[in-house]
């Protein structure tokens, strides 16, 4: 078990910092580094730079969400070089004068919030970066009147160049959601995530969305997909494209499993949709898991994230009871044309001391040189030969039929708080860097890049 420094606080930070844990290897073989203020900050994705060739590592991107002096979440961007030494920083304001459905009838946000939630950053083919995400509007603190997707340009030195905004027919009362984004082979993006619905007799589900967008012409087209129903939710969470121009969208969905599980009672599932380079559906497919006992217990099924590999696609997520809410991460694994190939949940093999079950949640995936797979994300209450301790970042790795290693599994955070592992890639040289939030208390919550040897040591 691997547990952060605790960083003791005797300054006031008025720029961005990093905060290097002095027992920590060299940077260029291992580090844990913090960054921010003192406030609160959200990872929620890590790419890799790379130089004009798009083949030499030159830095990595975090994108994520700060709260601002106003008291919502502003998205937010950090690039650094390889060993963890910023580079620069950003958090992005975006409005687009949307109404604010409020009494007053006027579009100046007197007395609306804006909560930015992050999606997934890429590199512009012509420089500086691209971000998806959602805006959740609300009028009072922690409810949301609306939802509207976000998508932004930025340019080498992170400032905005160009922002837009995707809402449900003009109908600001439904929710609106960007997931992820992708480039594509002809230069254009295709965008994933989810749409509201009101079908009429009180009848509101989410169904599947996604959009292909060019940085000079703007919608390409769009489609919608998914189950009609009361609650019938369908979400895309990540976005493909396959050598032959065809499109991927994995998330999850109401559709029935098609293994079966529970004759045809089994919640939510992983979702597989294929189409062609126009958005038209070729191909789709759902999947969900089993217990393997009699006591017919539904689990539903919600994808975090997916990757593209020679073999088709790993996807990591969690899988809950909907009786007792028991939460356990999840990797499925799919072929190139959707088919099922192999899938586990996963209840901690390291940490299981106690015959108990240990929960966990998947949030991200990456595959290593070794070519077994790297899941992250977090025990949300984590407990092991009699210790006891609240959400800790977790890192365990699987082989390539989807069955944990043994002996592959580490755990990351701070002796009090709620921190999680969110998301993480492969360097050429087999490290892995993961990026986490590390809760310090008292509000305060920083962004944590963590660089680890390709067997997932820090020494």
């Amino acid at each position: 078990m691997r547990y952060l420094s605790i960083i003791m606080f005797t300054a006031i930070m008025v720029v961005s910092c990093q905060i290097e844990d002095e027992n920590a290897p060299k940077p260029e073989d291992a580090f844990i580094k913090y960054y921010g203020e003192l406030t609160s900050y959200e990872a929620n994705d890590i790419e890799i730079v790379y130089d004009a060739t798009g083949e030499v590592p030159e830095g990595l991107v975090v994108f994520g969400s700060v709260a601002s002096e106003n008291g919502d979440d502003d998205f937010y961007v950090l690039i650094t070089d390889l060993v963890g030494n910023i580079v620069s920083s950003n958090s992005y304001e975006l409005r687009n004068d949307l109404p604010d459905n409020d009494e007053d009838g006027n579009t100046d946000f007197p007395d609306i919030r804006s909560n930015d939630i992050a999606g997934q950053i890429i590199a512009n083919p012509i420089g500086g970066f691209v971000f998806v995400g959602t805006s959740s509007f609300s009028q009072d603190p922690g409810i949301s009147d609306y939802q509207v997707g976000r998508l932004a340009f930025i340019n080498a030195d992170l400032e905005l160049s160009y922002d837009t905004f995707f809402v449900v027919d003009g109908d600001y009362n439904l929710d609106f959601a960007l997931n992820d984004i992708t480039l594509l082979q002809d230069q254009s993006f295709i965008l994933g995530g989810c749409r509201q619905y009101n079908r009429g007799g009180g009848i509101i589900d989410k169904d599947n969305y996604f959009v292909k967008y060019d940085q000079n012409s703007g919608i390409v087209f769009e489609q919608t997909q998914g189950v009609a129903g009361n609650n019938e939710d369908d979400e895309i969470s990540r976005v493909f494209e396959k050598p032959n121009g065809n499109l991927v969208f994995v998330g999850t969905s109401s559709t029935p499993s098609q293994r079966g599980e529970n004759g045809g009672n089994n919640g939510a599932n992983v979702f597989y949709l294929e189409t062609d380079p126009n958005g038209t559906p070729l191909n789709s497919a759902a999947y969900g898991f089993d217990d393997g006992t009699s006591n017919n217990i539904v689990y539903n099924e919600l994808v975090n994230n997916a990757i593209y590999t020679t073999s088709g696609f790993s996807i990591v997520g969690t899988s809950s009871t909907t009786t007792t809410n028991q939460k356990f991460a999840f990797v499925m694994n799919l072929s190139n044309n959707g088919i099922f190939l192999s899938g586990n949940s996963h209840d901690s093999s390291a940490y299981n001391t106690e015959n108990s079950v240990l929960q966990t949640i998947g949030e991200g995936i990456t595959q290593g040189l070794d070519n077994e797979l790297v899941v992250v994300g977090q025990y949300p209450a984590f407990s092991s030969g009699g210790l006891s301790r609240g959400g800790e970042g977790m890192f365990v790795k699987f082989d390539q039929g989807g069955t944990p290693v043994e002996g592959e599994e580490s755990s990351f955070g701070l002796s009090d708080g709620n921190d999680n592992i969110v998301d993480a890639v492969t360097l050429p040289d087999g490290k892995i860097v993961m990026v986490s939030n590390v809760d310090f208390g008292a509000g305060v919550k920083l962004i944590s890049i963590i660089k680890l040897n390709p067997d997932g040591s820090l020494d």
